[in-house]
């Protein structure tokens, strides 16, 4: 009984923890249109998208019937079951989506809490018929198989027909449009603009307010018994709305639409995604209730759950006060982590930099994977464009030419993303696939739609260039697997968290709980590092550089610096966790070369983007700027062939340095530190008549390098030392003269540059 009590209590405060976390991680299906569009500021945008998510938690009663009976049979277990369920589920949940959040990863909420309970249930099925779980009508007592199937198979259709859905409108769009569509097309937007408006209202009475009790009036009843009389009138009186708002006050309408979308995007998200955060809390809540009313003579573990399979908290929920605050709660919840939370920043900064319309510094590297489709698609496209006639070609060219900036949207802090009227298309398509597959009961998931859909408009949109494809596609790669992790480890997760729960009780509760506090604590100080990191790095590659040679001279110059003393931190820490067989301090140590390397690939793409837009004057000097950028490349690209195979030998567990190679090793990084410090000292006071005094500090450096390599093939000859250990001594030595090297030649161009 009294864990009952206690798990109970501890739903109730995981639902917030949920909330937060669900939230940031969804708040991309309805922010990345007006983000990436900039059809507002970001505050204002968030009390549009807030006001939607309130309204929308009063609308989502009904779809909490999912948590209680549309995976699970409810009837199938007793109280003290489920709520082991539930506990392991919301455990499982909160670790597997933050870290989707930390990542800046968008991933499927719905997926995630659907295979957590098949996961769990399984678990408790297992117990319950002491392991022998044979057949599939032993399993079908338990679980909800057939949803299961018909959900993830669902999903799969939709991702393919969303991505070409979204493809094909937007194409259509722009070839009527173009992308020179400001102050025109009044009448044509107007159409557009009803059509959308339409649509998205559709949305929101099939799959939103359809699903609550609250609405029940003969106006609404007569608008679900006539849907196309009512899409109908609804279009005729938005079309000629936004035709008088457009003709007479210059009203821009894809903004309109937009702002609209967002809105009714955040309603329907609220309204039918709010269950996976408390879903399962609320049913727990209700069967702990109905506990307690039914008497004290009662045991929780042979407390029998019939009554969840009842449509009770559809009919009835909002006129209890505990499920009316509980929800009035959430909203408030959700409303504040959508001004608040830095992750939900990442994970919409993830899916607009995929879809933005120009190339640039790249989120992901590019695979194998996404080499091989860019190929493929390529020699497609040469074959088709080959067969339209040269009046065509010349007609979708001049429809895709652009004005710079004003022709894809508004340019902030560097970066172009798209304008309001791909914006428009990612809501409308959107809104009518998820409004489609909601009247035919066709299971999808709204994140898998408003993703792909959002990525067949940038593929339309040209905005996956030569330059940049490999790159997008490789990202969609990764999310499109993330997705599917996210099922697999869901259900893993929950499942043997489920058993651990069951056989440890109190003793696996607390562990359980102390575990995930201390995972989120740890994973918001690693993404606030990283966030931290990342905005310091804008600020240094700031729009200053296309200005004049001043960037390069100034702040410029300062980054190099910057980067040159990261190089030498994170060799010092290299050899330190060598000598100290510290695998933690390895593992940072990689961590820092590649965060270097990135940084530095990003300076070298800003940079050369640039070039184009400075005085001429200014572009002839620069050459040697950019020269020591390749040399800072190759800074980076050393320390990381010395990095890893230190990493792997420390981890693997091999035998160590021999003492005088930790003698030697010792003595290397004491000069290479010193000579190091020297340098930049050198730099920044931009002292370079003291070049022939660091010339002589490098040869002295490269003497010790040579006498110790001598010895050493000596001591190998002699057969002191084993293989292993042997090869990464001599590794770190070459390394080093090569990091020497090309600090070097890095200070000699930033010499002739400033002379």
């Amino acid at each position: 009984m009294t864990l009952v009590w206690t798990i109970a209590i501890v739903l109730s405060l995981l639902a917030v923890i949920d909330l937060v976390v669900g939230v940031s991680n969804d708040a991309v299906n309805f922010l990345n249109s007006a983000i990436g569009s900039r059809v507002a500021t970001r505050r204002t945008i968030f009390w549009i998208a807030g006001v939607g998510v309130l309204l929308g938690t009063f609308f989502s009663a009904g779809m909490m019937e999912v948590a209680r009976k549309g995976v699970i049979y409810p009837q199938s277990f007793f109280l003290t079951e489920l709520m082991i369920i539930f506990l392991a589920v919301m455990i499982v949940d909160i670790l597997l989506i933050d870290t989707y959040n930390t990542l800046g990863f968008p991933t499927s909420t719905t997926i995630a809490v659907v295979f957590e309970l098949t996961g769990a249930a399984l678990a408790i099925a297992f117990i319950k018929t002491s392991g022998s779980l044979s057949g599939e009508s032993v399993l079908s007592d338990y679980i909800n198989t057939g949803r299961v199937f018909l959900l993830f198979s669902g999903i799969l259709v939709s991702i393919l027909f969303a991505f070409l859905a979204g493809a094909l409108v937007q194409f259509i769009s722009r070839i009527v449009f173009s992308f020179r569509y400001q102050g025109r097309f009044r009448l044509l937007f107007a159409m557009f603009g009803a059509l959308s408006v339409s649509g998205i209202l559709f949305l929101i009475f099939k799959k939103g307010i359809d699903a609550s009790s609250l609405w029940d009036n003969p106006l609404i009843n007569w608008s679900g018994e006539h849907p196309f009389f009512s899409f109908l009138m609804v279009f005729v009186g938005t079309f000629f709305l936004l035709y008088l708002l457009a003709l007479l006050f210059q009203v821009d309408i894809p903004k309109m639409v937009v702002l609209f979308g967002t809105f009714a995007l955040a309603l329907s998200f609220a309204a039918n995604d709010l269950v996976n955060f408390i879903g399962i809390p609320l049913a727990g809540i209700e069967s702990f209730r109905a506990f307690l009313t039914a008497g004290n003579d009662l045991s929780p573990d042979t407390f029998g759950l019939t009554f969840l399979s009842d449509d009770w908290l559809r009919n009835h929920g909002f006129q209890d006060w505990i499920y009316g605050t509980f929800f009035l709660g959430s909203g408030i919840v959700m409303i504040l982590t959508l001004f608040y939370s830095r992750k939900a920043r990442s994970v919409t900064e993830t899916e607009v930099y995929l879809g933005r319309q120009h190339a640039g510094q790249e989120h992901f590297e590019p695979s194998q994977l996404s080499r091989i489709l860019v190929r493929q698609f390529l020699r497609f496209y040469g074959k088709a464009d080959g067969l339209l006639p040269g009046k065509m070609r010349k007609f979708i060219s001049a429809k895709y030419k652009k004005n710079d900036d004003e022709a894809v949207g508004k340019k902030v802090d560097g970066v172009i993303y798209f304008d309001t009227l791909r914006a428009s298309v990612n809501l409308i398509v959107a809104s009518i696939l998820i409004s489609l597959g909601t009247y035919w009961g066709f299971p999808l998931s709204t994140t898998f739609v408003v993703f792909m859909v959002a990525m067949g408009t940038s593929l339309a949109d040209q905005a996956w260039g030569r330059e940049s494809a490999v790159y997008r596609i490789s990202g969609v790669l990764s999310i499109l697997g993330g997705w599917f992790i996210t099922a697999c480890l869901g259900f893993l997760g929950a499942f043997f968290l489920t058993l651990l729960l069951w056989w440890g009780t109190w003793i696996a509760l607390v562990a359980a709980l102390g575990f995930m506090v201390l995972y989120l604590i740890k994973s918001t100080k690693y993404h606030r590092k990283r966030q931290i990191e990342n905005e310091q790095f804008k600020k240094e590659i700031s729009n200053e550089i296309a200005q004049n040679i001043g960037w390069m001279r100034n702040s410029g110059s300062e980054t190099i610096r910057k980067m040159m003393l990261e190089s030498s931190k994170i060799y010092l820490l290299l050899v330190q966790g060598l000598l100290e067989e510290d695998s933690a301090k390895l593992l940072e140590v990689k961590d820092k070369t590649e965060g270097l390397s990135g940084r530095v690939k990003g300076a070298k793409t800003e940079f050369f983007r640039a070039m184009s837009s400075m005085p001429e004057e200014s572009q002839d000097p620069g050459q040697f700027f950019i020269q020591a950028l390749d040399y800072l490349t190759e800074l980076s690209n050393t320390l990381m062939a010395m990095v890893n195979p230190v990493c792997d030998h420390v981890k693997n567990q091999h035998k160590g340095l021999v003492e005088y190679q930790r003698e030697d090793l010792t003595g290397i990084l004491e000069e290479t530190t010193s000579f190091f410090n020297f340098m930049v000292h050198l730099e920044k006071d931009k002292k370079f008549a003291m070049l022939p005094e660091m010339i002589q500090r490098q040869q002295a450096l490269f003497a010790l390098i040579e006498g110790f390599r001598l010895n050493h093939i000596r001591k190998i000859r002699s057969g002191h030392g084993k293989t292993r250990i042997n090869i990464i001594y001599m590794e770190l030595l070459g390394e080093t003269r090569n990091l020497v090297t090309y600090s070097v030649n890095l200070v000699k161009s930033l010499k002739i540059f400033f002379e």
